[in-house]
């Protein structure tokens, strides 16, 4: 839970005070309570003591309720809340303080109240993740293929219970199996625009198609009776309809910006999208298989666009709004929505913790989602946003880059256009006091930042070299001093396709200009969450164990998580213009023992040396590239057996092995303080395995250098002479083999030379 330095926050009419300990908010066990409350009433659970249809039941109040041999097994303990169907226990929930990240103990307690009165499913929540199992298969839950992180309602609950299963399905298997024959439907559709109306590819023709399914959607809602209408009218008249009477209905409940005339002309094609979605009952299919529907119908649509739009696909889409956990009574802001999915996600996380009061939907509905879209797709995130309750009326047609929403918002969300032109203008524009952005990229993060307000957060998704190029160095420092970055985290190629192969990544941040930044988490994760079939799998979502470890000042001492690729960056020099650095901590395994690489090794900077200072000779100059050597010289500063690791350059941070005599230059040499107990080789074999990890210590924006303080601190495993001798035993003697066989091939290729010299000579 993300939560603004202020000293209460509203729910509804009620304050909420938050702890103020050490300039930071620190949200005590009894405030999550308080939320889960809002979470569980938002589902149709009755709390209210003296009710007669009270169906959850706190702590000790749970023994009125039981029987007595369940009583007994409690003991003096009692579940957080018990969750009944009548007068029989279903569910546990335990809650812990949201600094408890690794909610497993959580689960393992509620497990144990479970099995002492008879119950099959637990929960466990710290006011940011909710983890759930069903104790008979010992894994989470799952609603029609995707993993529970809410709570569910009663009806839904009761499914579980009953099936005596963790996987239950509210959607019949065969329509959650008929997604590619939706999709097929809507591909026909959209080819009938095309050739019945003969309508621009992209957003002209996705919007007809829209504007339709958007009345067909809400009839279902059984907000209109327009559908039906529209259905019985004869074929004729349809267009007719549609323009004068469904359009003018329409646009006074929800204003002229949502829906417009239609650009059918053809009744024919009108007929066809009508009598196609009709039989249709779109509210029965999965919310996440329709969007996955309605992805593919954009991407068919919408591939090709000079606009920079991607869709964002829903998993992560939600992903990003339970990072950010935006709260009740704060705004959240997309100023480039596209479709609108950010917001809708953002509108219902938000809504769960409402509940249905008056005041609470007006604030819903008026205060708290707003978005910007350059695009005539703004109406159909004004669409989608009536569809999942309201709060259209934040949307707005505009240019974002040349809109001054300086300020105004607590979160923003958003997935920024890739790769546009801007005129110098622009960024202009957008640039801040304190930095000029260089590009497009540059100056849509910068357009975000802007629209926070002062403690404010943002999670966005950008192009990945925003995180890593050097080129981009100076801004994520900019970033960096004036905010608290939490997390980088790059996505695996391919999430966005086909809209673009380019890989991606989220900047995660908050308290803008209020704190800045002293470390924060790297992330990859190697797939989305999902395999090549759209099944669940180990990936992004695996991230929620340490999502809000942020809460804490201090770094986390426990493990990360192995499920991906994760560290913790330190930031370096912060003010400085040329030592600024970021520092990762080493990925090691929490259960060996290891040492620093200065505590066992030599670490010498070079001497260096350029082609006009060298002296005839053969010995190569180890400078600042990979693996080659710019000139050689006349005599070694090394007689081999040593490594270096280059210096400068783009290549700095290499690490080369010389078993010859070499002249270090341009490069820091390092040797083993004693070969009776680390072999210099064995430290070059650690520290090429972690190549990677070493380049990204590269620092400066300019010319990138990798000093000894960069690998002073490598870890080196506290292995035993005789095991270091044996790992490296069957690699030396290849390598020795290799270099005879280098030396007879270098040998036998000059005899060659010679005598193909000699046909070209006379005697």
């Amino acid at each position: 839970m993300l939560l603004k330095q202020k000293s209460y926050f509203t729910f509804l009419d009620q304050p909420w005070r938050v702890m103020i300990l050490s300039g930071e908010s620190d949200v005590i066990e009894a405030d999550v309570r308080i939320q889960i409350n809002r979470s569980l009433e938002s589902k149709g659970w009755i709390l209210q003591p003296g009710e007669v249809s009270r169906n959850v039941f706190v702590e000790q109040s749970v023994k009125h309720r039981l029987s007595n041999a369940a009583t007994r097994e409690l003991g003096q303990k009692s579940p957080d809340y018990t969750l009944f169907d009548g007068v029989v226990p279903i569910a546990i929930v335990e809650v812990k303080k949201p600094a408890v990240t690794d909610l497993e103990a959580a689960l393992d307690q509620a497990r144990n109240y479970a099995k002492r009165i008879g119950v099959q499913i637990v929960f466990a929540s710290n006011g940011f993740t909710l983890k759930s199992q069903f104790l008979g298969s010992g894994l989470p839950l799952y609603l029609n293929g995707v993993e529970v992180t809410e709570f569910l309602d009663l009806d839904v609950l009761r499914r579980f219970h009953v099936q005596a299963s963790n996987e239950v399905f509210t959607v019949p298997k065969e329509v959650i199996k008929s997604r590619d024959e939706l999709i097929d439907i809507f591909a026909e559709l959209n080819d009938d625009l095309r050739t019945g109306e003969g309508l621009q590819a992209g957003i002209p023709r996705f919007t007809e198609f829209a504007n339709v399914l958007f009345l067909k959607l809400l009839s279902e809602k059984g907000d209109s009776d327009i559908w039906s209408e529209l259905t019985r009218q004869k074929d004729n008249l349809l267009i007719d309809y549609l323009n004068n009477v469904a359009m003018t209905r329409l646009q006074e409940n929800y204003g002229g910006d949502v829906i417009t005339q239609t650009a059918i002309k053809n009744p024919g094609t009108l007929k066809k999208i009508v009598s196609t979605l009709n039989p249709l009952q779109l509210t029965d299919i999965d919310e996440d298989i329709k969007g996955v529907a309605f992805e593919h119908f954009i991407q068919r649509t919408t591939t090709q666009n000079d606009l920079g739009e991607y869709f964002t696909p829903r998993h992560i889409v939600r992903f990003m709004v339970r990072l950010l956990n935006p709260r009740y009574g704060e705004s959240v802001y997309d100023p480039f929505c596209g479709t609108g999915g950010f917001l809708t996600e953002s509108f219902r996380h938000i809504g769960q913790q409402s509940g249905f009061t008056y005041d609470a939907m007006n604030t819903l509905n008026h205060d708290t989602v707003f978005g910007g879209e350059i695009t005539t797709t703004a109406r159909i995130a004004k669409m989608n946003m009536i569809l999942f309750g309201d709060g259209h009326s934040g949307v707005t047609q505009q240019d974002s880059l040349r809109t001054n929403r300086d300020g105004l918002y607590d979160n923003v969300l958003s997935n920024i256009p890739f790769s546009l032109k801007l005129p110098d203008e622009v960024l202009e524009i957008v640039s801040d006091d304190e930095f000029n952005v260089k590009d497009a990229d540059e100056a849509c993060v910068m357009r975000c930042f802007k629209s926070l307000k002062r403690g404010g957060s943002m999670a966005i998704v950008v192009p990945e070299g925003l995180l890593v190029n050097r080129g981009s160095r100076k801004f994520l420092q900019y970033l960096l001093q004036n905010s608290r970055v939490r997390m980088l985290i790059r996505l695996p190629r391919g999430c966005f396709a086909p809209y673009t192969e380019a890989k991606t990544g989220v900047l995660f941040l908050t308290d803008k200009g209020s704190r800045k930044t002293e470390w924060f988490y790297r992330a990859t994760v190697e797939n989305d969450g999902f395999d090549s079939k759209r099944n669940p799998v180990k990936g992004i979502n695996d991230l929620d164990r340490i999502l809000f470890s942020h809460n804490s000042q201090s770094r986390p001492e426990a493990s990360l998580p192995d499920e991906v690729d994760i560290s913790v960056v330190s930031v370096r020099n912060l003010e400085s213009k040329d030592s600024f650095a970021l520092h990762t901590e080493w990925n090691v395994d929490k259960e060996t023992e290891y040492y620093a690489l200065r505590d066992v090794a030599i670490l010498k900077n070079g001497k260096s040396i350029t082609e006009e200072t060298t002296t005839e000779g053969t010995i190569p100059v180890i400078a600042g590239g990979r693996g080659t050597s710019p000139y050689t010289h006349g005599e070694p500063n090394y007689d081999g057996n040593v490594l270096t690791v280059s210096k400068s350059g783009a290549y700095s941070g290499y690490v080369w092995w010389h078993d010859e005599p070499i002249w270090a230059s341009d490069s820091i040499a390092i040797k083993s303080k004693d070969e009776s107990q680390i072999l210099t080789k064995f430290l070059y074999m650690c520290m090429s395995l972690k190549q990677d990890e070493i380049y990204y210590r590269q620092q400066g924006t300019g010319q990138p250098h990798i000093y000894i303080s960069h690998i002073e601190d490598f870890p080196i495993p506290i292995v035993p002479i005789e095991q270091q001798r044996t790992m490296l035993k069957d690699h030396e003697e290849v390598h020795a083999q290799f270099r005879r066989l280098e030396k007879e091939r270098a040998a036998h290729r000059e005899r060659i030379n010679e005598t193909i010299q000699s046909l070209y000579t006379s005697e």
